[in-house]
């Protein structure tokens, strides 16, 4: 994913159906650094991704600023921990599966690695779970 700035704030607001007022808050509270051209910010394909992940813990988890914060370190915490864990073995498998509940906790449901999403499987999941390909809350989390 490209993190050079590609988006002015308009067009950034309009691809996340945002107001720009709610992206330039989100830079206030640290959640994102987009470049500049002078005055102008130039959001990335990264910041719009982590953006995505955090209109997901706004609108449908119903976190507000300090919720975020700590929803997007567990987020990071829990990629980091999937990162450190062989996929062989029992325990692993178990331990694995604890993971992707706490992702579920956040509203999650990661799918194993794939180029593309697949449909959810009825309209109740797609309401009450953001759901995403493993590298794509990678994606999200790497503006640290």
């Amino acid at each position: 994913m490209q993190n050079r700035g590609l988006y002015i704030i308009s067009v950034a607001a309009g691809i996340l159906e945002m107001h720009p007022q709610t992206l330039r808050k989100y830079e206030r509270a640290g959640f994102i650094e987009p470049p500049r051209s002078g005055a102008i910010r130039l959001y990335s394909e990264s910041d719009i991704a982590r953006l995505r992940l955090i209109k997901h813990f706004v609108e449908n988890m119903g976190l507000n600023i300090p919720g975020v914060r700590l929803a997007l370190r567990l987020t990071e915490r829990l990629v980091d921990l999937i990162d450190h864990i062989p996929a062989r073995g029992p325990v692993n498998q178990r331990v694995l599966r604890e993971i992707e509940g706490m992702f579920g906790d956040l509203g999650l449901r990661v799918q194993p690695n794939q180029s593309t999403s697949s449909p959810p499987n009825n309209e109740r999941d797609s309401n009450e779970s953001f759901q995403v390909f493993r590298d794509e809350v990678i994606r999200f989390i790497t503006h640290r």
